[in-house]
């Protein structure tokens, strides 16, 4: 269990398959920017795989009381390259806009940069979310590049950036890191 201010991290399990697969018909929390649909994580069936995955590490973001807000973890883990990509959302919508995606963001990181060898995270996100942007940004992130990803005809493309974090960077930003 790894601990924040507003949250509690702890390793997604079964029991939250149902709850956390719901979240999947929002928006932006469904909008997996990624370059093919194999990184949507929209069934169950994705999340039993990541969940089994030795290159995956998801975790339930709790709120304080307990009650289950959002997913956190690291996909494509390379361990040689000591690099990981990090996926989050917080599904219930009443948390977000709160502070509990940055806190669940600066825990996970906290907690990786400090217990792992990986120096190196990265997201993709969309331009328009622009939240997230600034909640990433906070966390330490920097955009490293803006990609515009075509969709069917008739559909407008959608601008995904990609934003990285180097273990360096963070631990030499306090504001980055969670509050004791």
């Amino acid at each position: 269990m790894i601990e924040g201010i507003k949250v509690v991290l702890r390793p997604l399990g079964e029991k939250d398959l149902e709850t956390v697969c719901g979240w999947d018909l929002d928006y932006y929390v469904a909008a997996v920017p990624g370059p093919s649909d194999d990184r949507h994580l929209d069934n169950r069936k994705d999340y039993e795989r990541i969940l089994r995955s030795r290159t995956a590490r998801m975790f339930a973001i709790e709120a304080r009381d307990g009650s289950l807000i959002g997913d956190i973890g690291l996909v494509e883990i390379s361990w040689r390259k000591r690099e990981a990509e990090l996926v989050v959302r917080i599904g219930d919508d009443r948390y977000r806009g709160r502070g509990y995606g940055q806190d669940a963001v600066s825990c996970l990181l906290e907690y990786v940069f400090s217990n792992t060898k990986l120096t190196r995270i990265y997201l993709r996100v969309l331009a328009e979310n622009v939240p997230a942007v600034k909640c990433f940004e906070k966390c330490g992130f920097r955009k490293e590049w803006i990609m515009t990803r075509k969709l069917e005809a008739g559909k407008s493309p959608r601008k995904v950036i990609l934003m990285v974090l180097e273990r360096e960077d963070f631990i030499k930003c306090p504001r980055c890191r969670v509050a004791s």
